[in-house]
């Protein structure tokens, strides 16, 4: 089965998060592309699209391959082929291009021969809104308006094979839900806090399954914990800051009361440096990044505050491993400072050789962590790493 994921602002850590999904949930990887911020994959088996979307946290809208070939036999398909599922005679549609300039030609003209002889009315409209990615690209089908038209398909070209990849998107990430969940929950930090969409990647990138126990020893008002719940799993949060672990308790209390579930949660004051834990199947954490600056810091100030950092978390790291499964994930962010001569980041080298830990390596991929998230007008950005023993 061939499925087109279109992924958000920064389509690396999007394909690592999914990547890392599969891993958790046994789906077999058979092949996969990376075009701008689509991702061509092919799986062993179907996937429940609308399901899986709303369970990451980096993927706009996902569809199906319906054609695959050659330029020239997907065109001959799609002119004779049911490529239309809709019931109404009348058809607004649009398709997101990642085909080279002449294959995308090809295929609106197949498309619209397709549609005179299924004599329907149909209207071939553009897709609304933009994302300006990390790499500071411009791509088409921003999350609010990707799904607007009647119909919604996708054309991608391999670069390297020249195969046309033909299909329509069946499902796009509802945000509304999550941001009403947001601004109902009884505590918000909006200047600390972590989002809720960065939460889910970070537990998918620890691989934590339903049923198991996943620790957030930062966890602050528990938006990472409130995630996991939600998915099912129970979580574990550990905080120094005696305030914030009482807003995370009524947090959790608001989740378990509106959301039904299994999950269960355990809320602790205390230092993560020494504090008890047990049964630990995976970390998935936002340690405090610095002070939060209004102006670019001299490099050696940055250098300090990543120093400091980096002892903070060889101290967790060697606390909470006594207590961690043979095998689980460590998914944590570090800061990422942005000075006059460049961007620095910690020494993960430092943290791994003082604990025992090491880099994750996604099976059959070319990912490597860290994935460097941020906006180019902030100061403080992210290093996204997944370690494990």
């Amino acid at each position: 089965m061939k499925y087109l994921f279109i992924l958000g602002r920064n389509p690396l850590l999007s394909e690592a998060e999914i990547l890392s999904y599969f891993e958790r949930e046994g789906i077999k990887k058979l092949s996969h592309k990376m075009r701008l911020n689509a991702l061509l994959i092919e799986v062993d088996r179907e996937l429940k699209l609308k399901e899986m979307i709303n369970e990451l946290g980096g993927t706009v809208a996902a569809g199906k391959v319906i054609l695959s070939g050659s330029a020239e036999n997907v065109i001959k398909e799609i002119e004779i082929k049911l490529i239309y599922f809709g019931r109404e005679n009348k058809v607004v549609y649009s398709v997101l291009d990642y085909c080279d300039e002449d294959a995308f030609s090809d295929v609106l003209d197949a498309m619209k021969k397709n549609f005179r002889n299924e004599r329907l009315k149909a209207r071939y409209k553009g897709v609304s809104g933009t994302i300006k990615l990390q790499s500071g690209k411009i791509v088409h089908g921003s999350p609010e308006k990707i799904l607007l038209r009647d119909m919604n398909y996708f054309a991608f070209e391999n670069p390297d094979n020249k195969e046309v990849y033909f299909g329509y998107l069946d499902a796009s990430y509802d945000s509304s839900e999550s941001e009403k969940r947001d601004m109902e929950k009884p505590f918000r930090r909006e200047s600390l806090a972590i989002s809720p969409r960065l939460a889910r990647i970070l537990i998918n990138l620890s691989q934590v399954k339903k049923g198991e126990n996943l620790l957030d020893p930062f966890c602050g008002i528990g938006v990472i914990l409130g995630e996991g719940m939600l998915r099912g799993i129970n979580v574990i949060g550990v905080d120094i800051d005696a305030s914030a672990i009482a807003d995370a308790r009524k947090n959790m209390n608001w989740f378990g009361a509106n959301y039904s579930g299994e999950a269960n949660f355990k809320i602790i004051n205390g230092d993560s440096r020494v504090v008890k834990v047990e049964n630990v199947d995976g970390v998935a954490t936002e340690p405090s990044l610095g002070e939060l600056m209004k102006n670019i810091p001299q490099r050696e100030k940055a250098k300090q505050i990543i120093y400091e950092f980096e002892n903070l978390m060889i101290d967790v790291i060697n606390n909470i491993m006594k207590e961690m499964k043979k095998g689980a994930k460590m998914a944590f962010t570090a800061p990422l400072l942005k000075t006059q001569s460049g961007r620095v980041s910690c020494n993960i080298g430092r943290i791994c050789d003082n604990t025992g830990l090491r880099i994750y390596e996604i099976k059959d991929s070319c990912i490597e962590f860290p994935i460097q998230e941020y906006r180019e007008d902030s100061i403080v950005g992210r290093d996204i790493f997944v370690l494990t023993a």
